[in-house]
This record gives structure tokens, sequence and C-alpha cells, in this order.
């Protein structure tokens, strides 16, 4: 499991690379990173939400639930403690609210997925409990509340009724509406099948917009200890806070044990395509996301090693 995690790290520090060399071949520009953020936002993420929602199936509802309780506290609570942290560090606003971000949400289901599988099988009550902390608990707030925070910290000096309707106009949001009406109905193969192709399209965009918009002379330069703050929020007191909601909620076994893996995870790479779209600090959000996944290589061993016990 750990040469597993360490495949599937190294295989988005490629593809980090492979960004940052067609950058340096002038082949891509940072102003490039617009573009594929907005090919993201509205069409290979909805594209990924819709086959989401239609993926959430589970017989043990109460079990399952609570995994998603215990997604929505650590992302709660891990917001409230990076919000206080952007105050006491002073951080300017649209950093302050890149911050939020990458601290609240993990990357669940590019990274949390092949873990809990190669865990616990494609066909187990641990699976269905990745999807629920994933779908349920993770991408509802997603796009929900993180298109608020987004809205209010890089486009308005306060909030106001304008930082929700963003939350309707969000492609990604308008396709989980529409999974979740049609979620009954058949839908034909082809459109399945187109869909299919877009969502694999997400990360490798993602990751090669990292890789023109990372300033590789900030990682450790004027950023660090607002990145370093960060992930001991992400990456530290996310699994500890998911220890102590599952001994709250009773939730144990191997439904614990995902709860907490998932709540361990690096931060989540859509947040550079929110910071893109709502004028957030995308040079700070990239250099946090691509620190999130340097120091998870080094703290998400641990966590699935001992999980696995």
């Amino acid at each position: 499991m750990v040469n597993d995690i360490l495949v599937v790290v190294a295989q988005i520090v490629g593809l980090i690379v492979v960004g940052a060399l067609l950058k340096w071949a002038q082949i891509l520009k940072t102003e490039h990173a617009v573009l594929l953020n907005s090919l993201v936002m509205n069409l290979t993420l909805p594209a990924t939400v819709f086959l989401a929602v239609r993926s959430i199936q589970g017989e043990n509802w109460r079990e399952l639930l609570l995994v998603t309780l215990v997604a929505y506290g650590v992302v709660g609570i891990c917001g409230l403690v990076a919000y206080l942290a952007t105050r006491l560090l002073r951080l300017e606003r649209r950093i302050a609210g890149a911050f939020i971000l990458t601290a609240m949400f993990g990357s669940t289901a590019f990274l949390g997925y092949p873990l809990v599988n190669g865990l616990f099988g494609e066909q187990s009550l641990e699976s269905s409990g990745a999807v629920f902390y994933s779908e349920l608990g993770t991408l509802i707030p997603l796009l929900t509340v993180g298109v608020i925070i987004a809205s209010h910290y890089g486009e308005g000096a306060r909030f106001s009724w304008r930082n929700l309707l963003a939350v309707l106009k969000s492609g990604p949001f308008v396709a989980l509406l529409i999974g979740l009406l049609f979620y009954a109905d058949p839908v034909p193969d082809v459109l399945v099948g187109m869909l299919q192709l877009l969502r694999t399209a997400t990360v490798p965009l993602i990751m090669l917009s990292l890789g023109i918009t990372i300033r590789w002379g900030d990682f450790f330069g004027r950023h660090a200890r607002s990145i370093l703050a960060l992930n001991v929020i992400k990456l530290l007191i996310a699994p500890a806070l998911a220890v102590g909601l599952c001994m709250l909620l009773g939730l144990t076994g191997g439904l614990r044990s995902v709860a907490i893996l998932m709540s361990a995870l690096p931060a989540l790479m859509l947040c550079l395509s929110y910071a893109n779209q709502f004028r957030l600090d995308i040079e700070f959000a990239s250099n946090a996301l691509f620190a999130s996944f340097f120091f998870a290589a080094i703290t998400l061993p641990i966590v699935a090693s001992i999980v696995a016990r």
C-alpha cells in the first residue's frame, strides 16, 4: 500500500513537471492556465460530478451516513481553523481564500478511491464508505460552501447574496442537481461513454495547469510559513479530527479506517480551478497544492499503515 501511494504521488508530480517543461519550452504559457481551468470547471468537472452522483449506492445506510457526517465535521472544523490561521498570519485577502479552500478539501476521489480499494477491495462496504465520504461528504460542501468562500474572498469585499448566486451559476453544481434529478433514469451508453472520456481529462488538465503556474522559487520562499501551517491543518489536524469524530459518532471497524484515511489526503487539486475562476491568488494556490502532495508522501503512508492494521 505504501508503494501504491508513492506511485500515485509520483504520477502527479510527473505531470506537474511536464507542465513546467512545456512552459520552459514556451509551448504553454502561464496565461494558458485560464483556458485549462475553464475547461475543467465547465466541461470535465461537471461530467465527473454527474457520473459520481449516479455511482452512489449503499445498503448499510446508517453507517455510511455516519462516514458522511465525519466528512462534514472535518471539512467544517478545518475551514474554521484555517480561517483563524489566516487572521493570525495576517494573510492578504486573495491568499486567505486560497488558504481556506486548500485546507478544507482533500483529493478524496482521485487519490482516496485507489487507496481504499487497494486496502479493502472494490466491492467492499469500505469502498462504498469512500464513495459516501467523497461524493456526499466532500463534493456537496465543495460545490456550495466552497463556491461561496471562493466568491467572497476573490470577488467581493463582504459577503452578499451575490456569493450565493455563484453556487447556482457553477457548472459542477448544475451537474450535481441534474444527476440527483435523474438519478434513477437510464442514460444512453453513448452519453455515458462521452462523459467518462471527459472525466479522465480532469486530472491531467489540472496538473498541467499547476505546472505552468507554480513559481518554484516561492515554494519555500515568502509563503513558506503559510504553506507549512496549511499542511499542518490538512495532513495532521484533519485525520486527528476524524479519529475524534469517529469516537463521538460510534463509527468502528473498516468504515472508521476509511473515514480517517480519507481525512488524511492532500489538498484537492480542483482548488486551483476555483482560484482561477474566482480570482484568488493562483500562485499561492499552486505552491500550496504542490507542497500538500509533497508532504503527503511522508504523512499518508504512515496513516495508511496504521489504519490497515
